[in-house]
């Protein structure tokens, strides 16, 4: 192995990459031919690779967590929604398939007593449309979907590179603890969020909004018991800006119990709470700071409400998410990029592959400003659809994309990238992959009214 240019002598920066290691050519052996490899297991991933085993396509998901259902799981985010457009139920085939397993199984609470649709309903929404759930209850059924649908699941293990050949994409090389392989497939479907495997296959991508690039901050959502959480919310929101001011002395931020929620038990809350700005989730040293620095923020906040609010006297941290959540990251340039005035406008496109109604949940990329177009949305009874175009990438062949790494702007994110919508999405990816697969054609070239017509017949609502 030859090493050039890693003179070391002075260098005060740890993050300096001026050097380089020549990596000698080596035979890659072949771990598996498949007909579709679904990069990510997360939701999206999820329902790309149900989909397209479905389908009949052989298919295999490579997940670097040890649990499939991504921020579901190993995120901590225990509400699924929405569901609903206010008025109605708008999504079918598998994201409410996993809706009521979780319901099914006591594994979820019932969207009509969970909290968080009683609070919106306090604020004048017409209709419960979200689900809290247990994050393990999750797993469980997420794995016991992929092995009903016979999809081969490899954990631990990481997509670094394409295998492309030209501009066609021809499956892809994988990492972990067995070492390095390869992996043909006939299709890839890229789930993996940051549309890694997109992005290193040359197709061309946005981050960040307009202007500055900023993207929305990162989130780590914890657990804790001991704490009467109605209590403390009415008190929190009572003494609002008192208590920012008292958790700005420890953590350097005004932000304090956004989103908790309990699930099943009163000595049991999840928070989502936690902002880090300035971060890009494509850079390991920004993933590195933020992680230690969220954790900070985790011990400060709670210290805060131990302190000074009734109800958390003898509140205990007891986990933290093992992946945090990051909320926008690349975003691929498809045959068709969703916008705002697409969101909520409440468009339909003659290809969508499912509807969706969630507000534009957009953080600000900046501490202490106020988000443009945040909290917009459809408006009641009206949902927008998500057209097949926007998950078939330029440039590339045999690849698609499902999650939020999809074609949108940052604002028409904000709203589409909700885990119910990423499921829908891998869905439609997944069963499209499929198609290609049985008539020997390209993604790009599958036609939307069969695609249509498929996902119909799952059970998805157009």
């Amino acid at each position: 192995m030859k090493v050039s240019g890693t003179d070391t002598t002075d260098r005060t920066d740890e993050t300096d990459r001026s050097g380089t290691v020549t990596e000698p050519a080596r035979e890659i052996p072949v771990y598996a031919e498949v007909d579709v490899v679904v990069c990510g297991g997360g939701p999206a991933g999820v329902g790309a690779a149900l989909a397209a085993a479905r389908s009949g396509a052989s298919t295999l998901t490579v997940e670097n967590q040890i649990c499939l259902g991504g921020m579901a799981t190993a995120g901590m985010v225990n509400r699924l929604g929405p569901y609903h457009d206010q008025e109605k139920i708008i999504l079918g085939g598998i994201p409410k398939e996993i809706l009521d397993a979780l319901v099914d199984r006591g594994q979820a609470m019932e969207p009509e007593i969970c909290p968080v649709n009683l609070r919106a309903i306090e604020r004048g929404l017409s209709s419960p449309y979200w689900l809290v759930f247990d994050p393990e209850g999750m797993k469980r059924v997420l794995d016991e979907k992929m092995q009903e649908a016979g999809v081969r699941v490899l954990f631990d293990t990481r997509v670094v590179e394409p295998i492309m050949d030209d501009d066609v994409i021809q499956g892809v090389i994988i990492e972990s603890k067995s070492g390095r392989f390869a992996v043909l497939a006939r299709q890839v479907i890229d789930a993996t969020g940051d549309a890694d495997v997109a992005a290193r296959a040359g197709v061309p991508f946005r981050m960040g909004r307009d202007g500055d690039k900023l993207m929305q901050p990162f989130t780590l959502f914890f657990k804790c018991l001991k704490m009467d959480w109605r209590k403390t919310i009415r008190y929190v929101h009572e003494h609002a800006a008192e208590l920012r001011e008292k958790v700005k002395e420890k953590v350097g931020t005004g932000f304090i119990l956004g989103g908790t929620d309990s699930y099943f038990h009163d000595e049991e809350t999840y928070f989502n709470c936690l902002h880090e700005h300035g971060v890009d989730g494509t850079q390991v040293d920004d993933i590195s700071r933020a992680a230690m620095e969220l954790r900070r923020k985790m011990w400060a906040n709670t210290e805060v409400l131990k302190e000074h609010v009734p109800g958390a006297e003898k509140i205990s941290v007891i986990t933290s998410a093992s992946a945090m959540g990051v909320r926008e990251s690349r975003r691929i340039v498809g045959k068709y990029t969703l916008t705002i005035d697409d969101v909520v406008s409440a468009r339909q496109f003659d290809d969508q592959v499912y509807r969706y109604a969630c507000f534009v949940d957009i953080h600000a990329p900046k501490g202490g400003e106020k988000p443009e177009h945040g909290g917009r949305d459809p408006g009641s009874g009206k949902s927008y659809g998500v057209p097949y175009r926007c998950l078939v990438p330029k440039k590339v062949e045999n690849l698609l994309v499902a999650g939020r790494c999809l074609s949108a702007t940052h604002e028409a994110l904000a709203s589409v990238r909700m885990m119910p919508s990423c499921m829908a999405m891998g869905q439609a990816a997944g069963t499209a992959a499929a198609l290609a697969v049985e008539h020997g054609i390209g993604p790009r070239t599958v036609a939307p009214d069969a695609l249509r017509e498929r996902l119909a017949g799952a059970g998805v609502i157009l």
